[in-house]
């Protein structure tokens, strides 16, 4: 075979072969390089000066060291992991939390993941590491990303584990047919409880129910790990068991296909324990409550498993009747909370005057944040928020709409709304209410973080007159301790006021692991990027940061910082501090 193509006036046949060559020989290297090349094909050969040919032996490739590149998503550097034990790494990875409601979480996840990178130093096996990145992807609900790293990556045993990223993906579009089509008549798999339980699942969607429940019976004879909540989906559809789902089960794709197949209803409580990957195959269970699937479209924009225009959509799909949505301020109590913020979109996207579509918002994000919901509101309204100008007829706005936008990231629309604030305040006492509660806010989304004496005693007073004083004191220290880790600077009179508070909140406050602070601290008074990101991650856990206490979040903000993640330690403060209240 050559390896180049013929030149114009070269001799030989119209196969292709140099003379003297018959089908099938190795071409005559002399033929394409020329006979000085003779020398090159010795190691220890100096580079011929004629030609440049240098020859050498290539380093075994690292499969843990391959990497992907996602869109928005900022690759760290190639020594991520220098200073670091491959043990501790490889240890730790599987613990990464994928689960967080919190966006800035997602991006480090992803960039700690997908980064490429020479791996820690120490003993290991190759590319143990880079499956566990992936099986962490595709936890997360990335598997696009997961796929692409084992391509990548290529290590021993990605095969079998991209062929279940593959199907799991079909499984949880409920595409069963090309699901099916993979497995079925395939006997290559016939040991893998996984695979012997696809191929049942199939034989029951094709119609196949007597040796869908006999393939299991055979199945349940061998040391295959138990799985009775898939077991008894196929007994329900053969009449042999309740066509019932345990609430108390974690819903997998396998599950959640063999329950839609089943048509049973997904309850609410499997969506509260469904991993980010699983929630958009609930999200498009027309067997379920709308409200089930609306908990789950709100939990995946949540942890960034489902863009947020997908919920719109979603909002948007829910049927409700012209008189609800004429009326919706007076039905959305006695709804769901999910279906009560559809509702409010749906009419708030109806309404087209500024100032009653401002009403609506207000009253839609106020409800939202009683429930715990502010940030996913806040983020599903933004773009309505952003059609109600910031003008002096909707300065009583200003707060509502700017913390809004501040959780939507908006930053540069939310400091329009607090400049109007403050141009009304010496004569407007709404105003200079308005601009007092976004204050804190502004405080930690700018660069020039300083919490001066002046504005923190007319902010804190104005708060204890609104929620007394044990609560305005909470904020107050939360807003100094968030000040102070992202490197702004206290005022000494600030400090000794929560000081001689007489229930100072930071003692109270639940006690951070202190394994994980430690090991957090000296990674970054080590230099060691990666597992600095890590253990902020490992210690913010899959509540995030709006769960998290103080005592948690400000050596996770601080120490994000010293390792130069200004930007994901000042999202993940307020994210803390719109949670706290800011």
């Amino acid at each position: 075979m050559r390896l180049i193509p013929q030149q114009q006036g070269e001799e030989g046949d119209d196969s292709g072969s140099e003379p003297g060559e018959s089908e099938g020989e190795a071409p005559n290297i002399d033929s394409i390089v020329g006979a000085e090349s003779n020398d090159a094909t010795d190691p220890a050969a100096p580079a011929s000066a004629d030609n440049g040919i240098q020859v050498g032996a290539l380093e075994a490739i690292d499969p843990d060291a391959a990497g992907v590149s996602l869109p928005g998503i900022e690759p760290f550097p190639g020594d991520l992991w220098s200073g670091s034990r491959r043990s501790r790494v490889e240890a730790l990875v599987p613990r990464l939390p994928v689960a967080a409601p919190s966006l800035a979480m997602r991006r480090l996840a992803l960039g700690l993941l997908t980064s490429p990178a020479q791996p820690p130093a120490g003993a290991g096996e190759a590319g143990a590491l880079a499956l566990a990145r992936a099986e962490r992807l595709v936890a997360m609900g990335a598997r696009d990303a997961a796929l692409a790293l084992l391509e990548s990556a290529g290590p021993e045993g990605g095969q079998s584990l991209t062929a279940r990223i593959e199907n799991d993906r079909l499984l949880a579009a409920f595409d069963l047919d090309a699901a099916c089509a993979q497995i079925l008549g395939k006997a290559g798999r016939a040991d893998d409880g996984y695979w012997r339980r696809v191929r049942i699942l199939c034989q029951a969607h094709a119609g196949l129910i007597e040796a869908a429940t006999l393939g299991l019976e055979l199945l349940l004879e061998t040391d295959t790990a138990p799985d009775q909540v898939f077991d008894d989906a196929i007994y329900a559809m053969a009449g042999l068991a309740e066509p019932v789902v345990d609430p108390l089960a974690d819903p997998t794709p396998l599950r959640v296909a063999a329950w839609r197949l089943a048509q049973f209803p997904i309850p609410v409580e499997a969506v509260t324990r469904a991993a980010p990957d699983v929630l958009p195959a609930i999200v498009v269970a027309p067997e379920s409550l709308p409200g089930t699937r609306l908990l789950a479209a709100e939990r995946a924009g949540a942890s960034g498993a489902l863009p947020i225009e997908a919920l719109r959509d979603i909002y948007r799909a829910m049927s409700f009747s012209s008189e609800e949505r004429a009326d919706a301020l007076a039905q959305v109590e006695s709804l769901e909370p999910p279906l009560g913020r559809a509702l409010m979109l749906q009419a708030i996207e109806a309404e087209t005057a500024p100032a009653l579509r401002a009403e609506l918002l207000a009253e839609a994000l106020f409800l939202a944040e009683t429930q715990g919901a502010h940030g996913t509101a806040a983020r599903a309204f933004a773009h309505l928020v952003g059609t109600v100008p910031p003008a002096p007829a909707h300065v009583w706005f200003s707060a509502a709409a700017g913390r809004a936008l501040i959780a939507a990231g908006e930053f540069d629309a939310a400091a329009r709304w607090y400049a109007l604030a403050m141009d009304h305040a010496s004569r407007n006492p709404e105003a200079m209410r308005a601009s007092l509660r976004l204050w804190p806010l502004m405080l930690l989304s700018g660069d020039d973080d300083h919490l001066t004496t002046a504005k923190f005693d007319a902010w804190l007073a104005l708060r204890a007159d609104e929620s007394g004083r044990t609560v305005a004191v909470a904020r107050a220290n939360w807003l100094a301790i968030l000040v102070d880790a992202l490197g702004g600077r206290v005022d000494p009179q600030v400090w000794d006021r929560l000081l001689l508070d007489e229930q100072p909140v930071a003692a109270r406050a639940r006690a951070p692991a202190l394994a994980l602070t430690n090991g957090l601290s000296k990674a970054a008074e080590d230099g060691q990027l990666g597992e600095t990101v890590l253990l902020a991650l490992l210690l913010l856990g899959d509540a995030g940061p709006a769960a998290a206490g103080i005592a948690t979040v400000g050596p996770v903000v601080s120490n994000l910082v010293s390792a130069d993640q200004q930007e994901e330690a000042r999202a993940i403060a307020l994210e803390a501090a719109l949670a706290a209240g800011l």
